[in-house]
């Protein structure tokens, strides 16, 4: 899913440790983890987030991918 705004997470807003940006997220649940990408397409594991908190946030599951590429390119990165 996509997320526009600052990702705060346990009152912390997250951003990217590599660039520093902190909106314009692109938030995957992949095999029980959530990754975060940056616009600048830096990628990192986020600890602090897990399916539930995915599955709830995400909207109704319309389709599945089976790698994380795949589901880049269906949101257009």
């Amino acid at each position: 899913m996509t997320h526009p705004n600052p990702l705060v997470v346990d009152g912390d807003v997250r951003a990217c440790g590599t660039c520093g940006s902190y909106r314009g997220w692109v938030v995957i649940s992949l095999r029980d983890e959530v990754w975060l990408r940056c616009p600048a397409g830096h990628e990192q594991h986020e600890p602090g987030l897990d399916t539930a908190w995915y599955d709830r946030h995400s909207g109704p599951v319309t389709q599945r991918h089976d790698t994380y590429d795949d589901r880049l390119r269906d949101l257009g990165h």
